[in-house]
């Protein structure tokens, strides 16, 4: 019995089923092959497994003079149909080692039979590993729906199993292996296919966007408008139009009706990011959103129904915000339906290390750089306190990679930006006076959005005006 046989358990299955089936690995290599395959290819298993695909195909009787791309062939017959000079037994599995795709094939083989070749790729990390063929006869079948159905149910019991198996390697952005994070996924494994309301609380910086993202992909309405707000960035009198839309006439200027986010959302989903900057005096809106399914929009006489699932979340205590009298404690129960609470990095420690080798890779490969981190230098970063979370480790990792050229970032470049003791000017000499200047702008901006979690918020610890945070926030790319 090979590994793949063990891993995923289906070998008693495979044989059972009256179509022959056959597995090789990357390297083209036979892995695993079925009895109705030695049955229909006259060749033992033994004789097979651990052999080129192609030099037990030209051993057999299975050649073929043209082929159709099944997939493509409704699209234009003629362009995806291709004759051979002489019959030919190359395997089409080779083909999806490279491509990474499916392929169908119908082929006409040299004893007239006319079969339909299914080979699928077992993707892992990127990287094709198993290639699964099924050869299936369709002689007999009246037209091509027929024999669509016939494969359809001669393949169940094989696409059930691939579909787990290749479950196991579905792509997530959500980065971490403590059981703080492997409890969260779980969590939202349950919640995702859902259109429950979910509110996802957490410092800044510890990537709440990047799980309200998670639900999405993984919820019912994956296939539909996901649209993003951040209710701190839009302007309290605009916010309003902005969210629920207007009538023409409804405010001058308003030259005709516009629809508003929500509407724009319609049938998707909308994520109000900073929800505790939300304006109290439009909570009842929100509130209408949440219990009755509907908005108004500025100006309007009637009521707009709309179906969208709603994801909030925020840095702040609402709870505590309710009890100030800051936030409806009716609006907070409809947003608090399912919480999710994301725990700072530094109550996640061994998390740091994926961060830090994930922002490596991505900026090493932006800035075409091949930086590494000394041993010191990961236990520094791991023994940090990290006030500003992931966004604050992957700022600090760009701009260690950004400056010098040095192979190894050694313990002192990352005390200079992270030791508040040391000057920020250590490691800009060589910088004119408006890059130092725009440096220390977008640094202290940053640093503001960080601990205040809002434009408005940072604004008014600054001394400026909002428009003016979020102008230059957009300049510089910063996030929050």
């Amino acid at each position: 019995m090979t590994n793949l046989e063990s891993s995923i358990q289906i070998s008693d299955l495979i044989d059972v089923l009256e179509l022959p089936l056959h597995i090789i690995n990357s390297d083209g290599l036979l892995v695993y092959v079925n009895k109705e395959w030695e049955k229909h290819m006259s060749i033992n298993r033994e004789n097979a497994i651990g052999k080129r695909i192609n030099d037990v195909l030209q051993k057999s009787n299975a050649k073929f003079y043209f082929s159709i791309d099944f997939d493509k062939f409704d699209d234009n017959p003629e362009s995806n149909v291709t004759h051979f000079k002489e019959a030919l037994s190359s395997s089409v599995a080779l083909k999806v080692v490279k491509t990474k795709t499916k392929i169908s094939m119908f082929t006409y083989s040299v004893d007239n039979s006319k079969i339909l070749v299914t080979s699928s790729p077992i993707i892992v990390d990127g990287q094709v590993k198993y290639v699964v063929t099924t050869l299936n006869d369709i002689t007999e079948s009246a037209d091509k729906s027929e024999k669509l159905e016939k494969e359809i149910h001669k393949n169940i019991i094989i696409s059930n199993e691939l579909n787990y198996y290749r479950k196991q390697y579905l792509p997530t952005k959500i980065i971490g292996s403590s059981k703080e994070i492997i409890n969260i996924m779980d969590y939202l494994n349950f919640v995702s296919k859902t259109n429950a309301t979910v509110l996802i609380t957490g410092e800044s910086g510890v990537g709440k966007e990047v799980f309200a993202n998670e639900l999405y992909q993984n919820s019912l309405r994956n296939d539909k408008t996901f649209v993003k707000i951040n209710c701190a960035s839009i302007p309290e009198n605009l916010i309003e139009s902005e969210l629920f839309g207007y009538e023409k006439g409804a405010f001058t200027g308003a030259s005709k009706s516009k629809q508003g986010l929500f509407e724009l959302a319609d049938t998707g989903t909308i994520l109000l990011d900073e929800i505790g900057e939300f304006p109290y005096n439009l909570q009842p809106k929100l509130l209408r959103v949440l219990q009755e399914s509907e908005i108004m929009r500025v100006g309007g006489l009637k009521s707009i129904k709309i179906d969208v699932r709603v994801i909030a979340a925020t840095n702040q205590d609402l709870l505590s915000m309710v009890n100030k009298g800051l936030f409806r404690g009716d609006l907070y129960y409809r947003l608090n339906v399912i919480p999710v609470h994301i725990p700072p990095l530094n109550e996640r420690k061994s998390d740091i290390p994926l961060f830090v080798q994930y922002f490596l890779d991505t900026f090493n490969k932006k800035y075409g750089k091949n930086k590494r981190l000394s041993d010191k230098s990961m236990q520094l970063l791991i023994n940090y306190s990290w006030p500003g979370n992931i966004r604050e480790l992957e700022n600090l990792l760009e701009r260690l990679i950004i400056i010098g050229n040095e192979k190894e970032i050694r313990e002192e470049s990352i005390s200079n930006i992270i030791n508040p003791d040391n000057s920020f000017t250590s490691d800009m000499e060589s910088v004119s006076l408006s890059e130092a200047v725009e440096h220390f702008e977008r640094n202290l901006i940053q640093n503001a959005l960080t601990k205040y979690g809002s434009t408005y918020k940072a604004a008014e610890a600054l001394k400026s005006t909002q428009s003016t945070i979020v102008r230059k926030a957009h300049r510089y790319n910063l996030k929050w």
